[in-house]
């Protein structure tokens, strides 16, 4: 079925919310990362075990374990977004690179995985309620996120 303009601004405006996400992160740009999320939104990491509730957590859990790193660049490909009213199901590849030089076994760690979104539209724009990472693949020292 052929989408409508309206849906089509709305793929737009959702993969902008997500790929803002990537770059939040790796800008360390912690009241944009904020915006992202519903207040009561999920964070699920799947490989971790972790399931985060609540802009306040996830924010608490994703910030030290970036800020620790000397550098970190999120790339995310193959969006896919699905509407039910105001609410959206998006998807999509990530490959993220963490460095920390100096780190005992290594400087680098790399993921590969998928994101899988949950969004409604709000009157800001859309918001993240909730986000679950699922890990495909790693390379590297895993170690780099250690204290």
């Amino acid at each position: 079925m052929p989408r409508t303009i309206q849906q089509l601004l709305d793929t737009a405006e959702i993969i902008d919310t997500t790929t803002a996400y990537a770059t939040a992160v790796d800008t360390r740009d912690w009241d944009l990362l904020g915006t992202l999320f519903a207040d009561d939104a999920v964070w699920e990491y799947l490989a971790g075990g972790e399931r985060h509730t609540g802009r306040t957590a996830i924010l608490a859990r994703i910030r030290p374990s970036i800020e620790r790193l000397d550098a970190t660049q999120h790339i995310n490909t193959n969006h896919q977004v699905t509407f039910d009213g105001d609410a959206a199901f998006h998807s999509c590849y990530y490959l993220a690179q963490h460095i920390r030089r100096g780190a005992p076994g290594g400087d680098t760690f790399l993921a590969a995985g998928s994101y899988e979104d949950r969004l409604s539209r709000t009157d800001t724009g859309w918001q993240l309620t909730s986000r679950v990472l699922r890990s495909t693949w790693s390379d590297g020292n895993i170690a780099v996120f250690q204290p």
